[in-house]
């Protein structure tokens, strides 16, 4: 499975389930870290990926 990893994944997380074999990038390797909801939604799904996070309201609006 490909994951991005919202910002608020540790990331020695991310180290963890690279170690396992998973394809997973933290959302700030290849994004500003100021980077909104959308924006992380709209990277992700460019790339074919389903988005891990750990932030309860992560994306409580429409697609811009």
């Amino acid at each position: 499975m490909r994951l991005p990893a919202d910002l608020n994944i540790a990331p020695r997380t991310v180290e963890f389930l690279l170690a396992l074999g998973h394809d997973i990038v933290r959302a700030g390797q290849v994004l500003p870290a100021t980077a909104e909801d959308n924006t992380i939604i709209a990277w992700a799904i460019k790339e074919t990926r389903a988005i891990l996070t750990q932030d309860l309201d992560f994306f409580s609006g429409p697609l811009r």
